[in-house]
């Protein structure tokens, strides 16, 4: 999208990222390994990523179970991470609806989701915008595909969100990112436009501080 990729002017002895993954899927996922090495790379903060109790089972086990409900998430991840340090949270599916809540008990400065859940796969009615009242104002920045089927185009601009709450779309991608062929996009190609996303949006909060 012809986004450049500037490297973030934060104050890095301040500011601590922490990565949240998803519900089916942990940091040792080949999309969360590369976003954490790209984001590295060319933002330039590290990225403390965050593994949730019952995933830590799942990769010691090999067996696949589902995860806690969310309050009993957020409550596992208040307690791993410190209250009064300046954070941003970056959070993957189902851990963008936790770093919402962890807005209303940590100091958190912006917030990056990696595709939304707005709801659960074809239910429209059951959806989770209610995470948005606990930003408290926090900037909230959401990178999407338009064919997410957790959350697509045509659904998700209808809505009124609070204005905290920014969306920027990745054309033709999917929930994990993923586009289709008449799009001649690799995955190279698509990691490189999310990163670029988040460096731009870290750059401008950096110069609004």
């Amino acid at each position: 999208m012809g986004i450049p990729c500037h490297r973030a002017t934060f104050l890095t002895n301040m500011i601590k990222v922490y990565l949240l993954h998803g519900a089916g899927a942990g940091h040792q996922s080949d999309f969360l390994q590369n976003f954490k090495q790209r984001f590295e790379d060319e933002v330039g903060l590290q990225v403390n990523p965050v593994t949730l109790d019952y995933m830590v089972q799942i990769e010691t086990t090999g067996k696949m179970r589902p995860p806690p409900r969310i309050p009993k998430l957020v409550e596992e991840v208040q307690q791993k991470i410190d209250p009064e340090t300046p954070i941003v949270l970056i959070g993957k599916s189902m851990g963008c609806r936790i770093i919402a809540e962890l807005c209303a008990s940590h100091n958190v400065q912006a917030c990056i989701a990696l595709g939304f859940p707005f709801y659960p796969a074809k239910k429209t009615d059951k959806h989770r915008l209610g995470h948005f009242e606990q930003t408290g104002g926090v900037p909230y920045y959401i990178l999407q595909g338009t064919r997410d089927s957790l959350g697509n185009h045509e659904w998700v601009t209808e809505q009124n969100l609070p204005e905290n709450v920014h969306v920027n779309w990745i054309e033709g991608a999917d929930h994990d990112f993923r586009v289709l062929k008449r799009y001649n996009l690799s995955e190279q190609e698509v990691m490189q436009n999310l990163i670029a996303h988040c460096a731009v949006i870290l750059h401008d909060y950096d110069i609004r501080r």
